[in-house]
């Protein structure tokens, strides 16, 4: 990537001749800079001393390049989402992102290597702040081989997904969730390390597979967590409360096929349509998403119908372009690193991808309503949503709460309790 007075090349290939002329043969201004505890130190002199030396060799210097404008131009680094947790900079390029929608995989942190960290690490892996204590030299080897593959990419630059999903979930991370004093018990001793006043802290995976995020941190897997592990959670302002969508990857399809739910029970639509009871339907339904939909099913109730037609439709388009868009941040899933594709297993992780977007959209809208407000959303679990309340806010926060996360016709069902393992329906109540 190169930036060219402003404007961003990403590759090197795509540089005009004047500007590769200039690369070599032309005069440069370097300067190293130090950040430390969310401060470039000295940044002012720093700005000072490069603007004279460019005004000393007669250089024309645009009037935009203020000292804000300079701090805020282009970052690259391997996790945007953390670097976040730090200090919130602008026009940054996480280069798992790059790495992922080339390749649908994570950046491969394993590349980089340093003798150092992996003997304070395996050594002594539950210790905190234990960056403090290896020395500054071994950090930046580590950084300067980091750059050293980061720079190998083609291809860099922003991009919305990137840049909505990093704020999403890293905002859900800083909040934490406030944990019992018997968490360690409950799950295990490695757990301690991540926990910070009584808070233990989430880490989302946002590089999968299918684009779904994943939450295991600290050994503790938040999004298979047993009934009696859930009770470990608990409130720091008054109570929990979840909210939990109804059936929503069958509404997440209707929307995709124009096909309308409304409000009424999804399941129960369905089981009307079966002719049979509402559990038997979910298990019925299951099955003709995951497992193919049998002809008598799509020909008697259009929802299957419909749904059948726009998976061939999917998996026709993808066979001929190679390659297949996201329906909102039209993220581009690509033939060639999919080896064993499928039309039913491409409909599942576009259904997923259409998941994750949507609710990135919702997260972020939270977020803007709750920033003057006690309540915090705190986990996120494909489907549900929870909160930690506190009555400060009103009850009225609950019925806003509520309101957005429905807010494009996807229904929801609401708990709430003193802890995540012991929650009461509260659905009548708001």
């Amino acid at each position: 990537m190169i930036n060219c007075s402003g404007n961003l090349i990403p590759s090197i290939k795509e540089a005009s001749k004047a500007i590769l002329q200039s690369l070599l043969n032309g005069f440069h201004v370097k300067e190293t800079i130090r950040y430390q505890k969310n401060n470039l130190l000295f940044w002012e002199l720093h700005y000072f001393r490069m603007m004279a030396a460019l005004r000393r060799h007669r250089f024309n210097i645009p009037v935009e390049y203020t000292l804000v404008y300079l701090e805020n131009e282009l970052i690259l680094t391997p996790d945007a989402k953390v670097l976040q947790h730090i200090h919130t900079f602008k026009n940054v390029v996480d280069m798992n992102w790059e790495w992922w929608s080339q390749t649908n995989q994570p950046f491969d942190m394993s590349k980089v290597r340093n003798n150092a960290y992996d003997f304070f690490y395996n050594k002594y892996y539950n210790a905190k702040r234990l960056n403090e204590i290896i020395p500054i030299l071994k950090h930046k080897e580590w950084c300067d081989q980091l750059v050293s593959v980061m720079m190998d990419m083609e291809e860099i630059g922003e991009d919305k997904y990137s840049e909505e999903v990093t704020e999403a979930f890293g905002y859900i991370e800083s909040n934490g969730v406030r944990v019992s004093d018997d968490v360690c018990d409950i799950f295990d001793e490695r757990v301690r390390k991540h926990i910070s006043n009584g808070r233990l802290y989430t880490k989302y995976n946002l590089w999968t597979s299918t684009g779904r995020p994943a939450n295991s941190f600290g050994n503790v897997n938040f999004a298979a967590m047993k009934p009696e592990q859930r009770k470990a959670i608990i409130p720091e302002f008054d109570m929990l409360v979840e909210y939990d969508y109804d059936a929503y990857h069958l509404r997440l399809i209707g929307d995709l096929i124009g096909y309308e739910f409304e409000k009424e029970s999804v399941h129960q639509h369905l089981a009307d349509k079966y002719g049979c009871s509402y559990d038997e339907a979910k298990q019925r339904s299951f099955k003709q998403l995951y497992g193919g939909i049998d002809k008598e099913v799509r020909d008697n109730i259009t929802f299957f119908g419909l749904t059948y037609d726009k998976i061939n439709t999917f998996w026709k388009y993808f066979k001929s372009h190679k390659f297949i868009e996201t329906d909102i941040y039209n993220r581009k899933l690509l033939s060639k690193n999919y080896t064993d594709m499928n039309k039913n297993k491409l409909f599942n992780y576009l259904i997923q991808a259409y998941e994750t977007e949507s609710n990135i959209k919702t997260i972020i809208e939270l977020k803007r309503y709750l920033l003057d407000k006690k309540t915090k959303l705190v986990l996120y679990g494909y489907d549900s949503f929870l909160f930690d309340f506190s009555k400060d806010d009103g009850v009225s926060t609950l019925t806003e709460l509520k309101n957005i996360l429905e807010r494009n016709g996807h229904m929801v069902k609401s708990q709430a309790g003193s802890n995540y393992g012991e929650m009461n329906d509260i659905s009548d109540r708001l």
